[in-house]
Parts: C-alpha cells; structure tokens; sequence
C-alpha cells in the first residue's frame, strides 16, 4: 500500500512519548489502539527495556527511538512530524484511555471548527476526578492555594478553559504543525499550559469534556527523573512561561515574592521538624535563580547509554 493510500486511511494518529514506562506502556497502548488510527511511540532512551517490549509485544506500534532523553516536548515534536491522521492526540504512557473518550473529543473537533484542543476529565485508579484545569502562570495565580488554583470543571460540557494538564490533548495535525508544536525549550513541564496559551492567541479555542475521562497513573516519569525536585522544575518551567508571556520585569517581582514566600515557609517547616522545609527551599532557590538548578538542567542534556523514551 503507498504512502498517500496509508495516510487516507488514518483518522488519528496517537503520539506517546515514554521514558522507562515499560511497566505500565502495553496497557496504555493495547487501549488505545481502533480502527482508522496509528500509534507512535517515541521512546527518550529509556534503560528498561521499553524498546525491546514495543518490538515485541507491539509490532504495528510506529517505534521512533532517540539516543538520549530529549525532553517530553522535542520527543512529541518529532511523533508529531511523522503522523499522517487527521488529529493528533498526544497521550501520557501511564494512561489508558477508552473509545468513548476519544471519540467524545473527535466529535467536538469536528463539529466546532473554532476549538483548537480537547482535553478530558482525568481519574485515578479509585475512580476519584483529579483536578487538572488551571489558570495561565501569573502571580495572581501563584497566590491563591492549589486547591484553589487547580479545579476539575463538572458539567455536561465542552467547557471552554485556559488550560489544561496535558495527559489527553487532542488538535488537527494541520494547525498544531502551524503552530510549531510544543515549544521544545521546556524539557519538561509548562509546555502543555504554552501550547494551550498559543492556542488562544491564535485565535482558537481549548475545552475541557468532564463527562469522559482517562485513567491516569499519575506523572511517574516525572517522578522517577526529579524525585524531590519536581516541585522546582514544574516552579522553573512556569517562570519561564511567565518571562516569555508576561515579560521581564513583571517576572522578576514575581520571583522576588515567590522567594521571600517560599523562603519562609521553608524556615518555618524546617523549625517545626518538617521534610517540606527541603521542598520550599528548592522552590525559594529557583525564584532567586530565575531558572532550574545544574542538576534539574542536566537532565535534559546528559544522554544515556541505553536507547530509552521521553515521558512525563
């Protein structure tokens, strides 16, 4: 069959990006899989054995394999330039997804030409909705308590959004390619909220569907990479969003608050005996240094001996 014959007869193409993921990757790609769609897999040099399982175990999975760990939104970036559907979901390795679900969002993109991403509700493995809707980085937004900040809309939906963690995103392979894709200067965390604010600006909107849902293990890329240092890359990352959309000096006050507020509750966990104190320092010292620390940074560049994948 020829190229052109193949790419007519793929509706959707699902982009996955893994990083020693290897554990929860077949349950992630065996739901994904239905008629009129292609499953990528770009793995970011993964050391356990992602490669070899996907050769094995999923031969009709396009399998793209980088030498070192590039980042979630370089490795996307590439599973993106070598889909041929129509729509591209980028889905997280740790997920599992149901047909309902992705037919639920195809249909908005269909019928709602001005809708330029879909995300979906996300639930755990208790059933329990997880929040994953935000406002844009901004320090009104750093104010304010998570609890406060992240919420999970209800509804019947679609429920137009600022943003959303990138779990599920879905778009038309058209326009996030005139978009640029992710901005592949995050290597990992905030370019899930930049793409969605792009999103926006080019005049396009983003929803949220709360009456569907993926199940979602939870960031355990992220968690394996950074350990006790996620809070801080996730606190760098949206500094940088906020440098390159709010602008400089706005972010240096950001920075100055966020240092003194971070810096005296990690004086004040650390008096009571607390293992947050380490975590509010981390946080107190990005604000100061405006960016991530030498070893957050080095994730992204150092590459690893093993071929591998690049997950959050």
């Amino acid at each position: 069959m020829n190229t052109a014959l193949q790419s007519a007869n793929v509706e959707l193409s699902v982009v996955v990006v893994g990083w020693n993921g290897a554990a929860y990757l077949s349950a992630c790609l065996d739901a994904a899989r239905g008629e009129g769609r292609e499953l990528i897999f770009v793995d970011n040099a993964s050391r356990d054995g992602s490669v070899a399982l996907l050769r094995e175990r999923h031969p009709d999975v396009r399998l793209l394999v980088n030498d070192a760990n590039l980042g979630f939104a370089r490795a996307a970036n590439r599973g993106l330039h070598e889909a041929r559907g129509r729509y591209v979901l980028f889905l997280n390795p740790d997920a599992v997804v149901s047909d309902e679900t992705v037919d639920a969002a195809l249909a908005v993109l269909a019928g709602r030409p001005r809708v330029g991403l879909v995300g979906v509700a996300q639930r755990d493995a208790a059933g329990r909705v997880l929040p994953t809707v935000e406002p844009f980085f901004s320090l009104a937004a750093l104010r304010r308590p998570s609890h406060a900040r992240v919420t999970a809309p209800d509804g019947p939906g679609p429920v137009e959004i600022e943003w959303c963690h990138g779990a599920f995103l879905l778009g038309r392979r058209d326009e996030l390619v005139a978009l640029g894709g992710f901005d592949e200067r995050y290597f990992l965390y905030a370019e899930d909220m930049d793409l969605c604010f792009r999103v926006h600006e080019s005049g396009r909107s983003v929803v949220y569907l709360p009456q569907v849902s993926i199940l979602h293990e939870g960031n355990a890329a992220g968690r394996e990479l950074l350990g006790e240092r996620r809070a801080a890359a996730i606190f760098a990352s949206q500094l940088m969003f906020h440098r390159e959309r709010r602008g400089f000096a706005a972010t240096v006050l950001l920075r100055a608050l966020a240092a003194v507020a971070f810096g005296v509750r990690a004086l004040a966990y650390r008096l009571a005996g607390s293992p947050l104190s380490g975590r509010y320092a981390a946080l107190a010292a990005v604000a100061v240094r405006g960016g991530p620390g030498p070893t957050v940074a080095a994730a992204g560049r150092q590459p690893v001996p093993s071929r591998a994948t690049g997950e959050r």
